[in-house]
């Protein structure tokens, strides 16, 4: 890369903005972007449309070395005043809420961006586009306080405010209902745990080779002595339980591994013989990550 190419993380920041307003296909559309990188459209009836951007305070780009981290977040909201009433966010597979932006040759990587592009037209914009028509038909398939993606890779969330300014008095119940649903031991074991899911999936210091070889028996004679041991601590909760059923029905060889994994992690005032297992699950599951450091 020649020197006439090098950018600082500013210009790449400024590059992710430019590829997405474009992309979106914003402009003559009444948004506004805002001195700070901003999109940004205000509404008679007073609501505000905002795809708001965050960026690491560690970005950097050494072109000596040919080495640097970009990183970048965003949130697509609608708020009325200060209320925040409705928020799509896109979920980085590293987790946090930053995504890198830079290719391996310190380029932006418009690949990346062009993930971004669809779910946000599909999740936000167009979800503008069916509230403005008609409320009440855009908010059937959201009345929840948070609607994730199969593989967890986007989440909405919804405020009660919405439904009840704009929805009806059945959407609302329904609502509620979400509410008292998601606070299941059996909902958060499975939000949890496929949380868990979508970070593993594309973490790349687990061996995945390994992970996807284990056999149900195998697991199984992994995760029986810390079910047993929790149970007969008085440790074992109902989120607990919920998750080993999980763990129990699942099909796919790799997730029942990450499975097992969630449910012997963190094994805090358990025999050192357990300790020491889980030690040595980790090492075989997470095998690529001291490989990538000696690097």
């Amino acid at each position: 890369m020649t020197s006439k190419e090098q950018k600082r993380p500013a210009d790449i920041f400024e590059d992710a903005l430019n590829y997405l307003w474009n992309g979106l296909g914003l402009e003559g559309k009444g948004w506004k972007r805002l001195k700070k990188g901003d999109f940004k459209k205000k509404m008679k009836n007073g609501l505000t449309y905002q795809i708001w951007f965050d960026r690491s305070h560690y970005n950097y780009i050494d072109y000596e070395i040919g080495h640097g981290n970009v990183e970048v977040g965003f949130t697509c909201i609608i708020k009325q005043a200060d209320d925040y009433l409705y928020s799509f966010k896109i979920e980085p597979t590293t987790g946090g809420s930053f995504f890198r932006m830079l290719t391996e040759d310190l380029r932006l990587d418009n690949g990346l961006l062009d993930t971004f592009l669809p779910l946000v037209k599909a999740n936000y914009l167009d979800f503008i586009d069916r509230f403005e028509a008609d409320p009440v038909e855009a908010l059937q398939p959201v009345c929840a306080p948070f609607t994730e993606a199969e593989d967890y890779s986007w989440f909405i969330y919804v405020r009660e405010r919405m439904v009840e300014r704009y929805g009806t008095a059945e959407q609302m119940d329904e609502y509620r209902r979400q509410v008292e649903l998601r606070g299941t031991p059996e909902c958060k074991a499975k939000t949890h745990t496929g949380k868990l899911l979508f970070y593993q999936s594309h973490a790349k210091d687990v061996d995945h080779a390994w992970a996807s070889s284990r056999t149900k028996e195998e697991l199984d004679h992994v995760v029986e002595p810390f079910v047993q041991a929790k149970r007969q601590k008085g440790q074992w909760t109902q989120e607990d339980e919920a998750s080993y059923q999980l763990f129990q029905q699942e099909t796919d060889p790799k997730k029942r591994t990450f499975r097992a994994w969630y449910l012997i992690v963190n094994p805090w005032g358990q025999p050192k013989e357990l300790a020491q297992k889980e030690k040595d699950f980790g090492l075989k599951l997470f095998a690529n990550g001291p490989k990538e450091r000696d690097k």
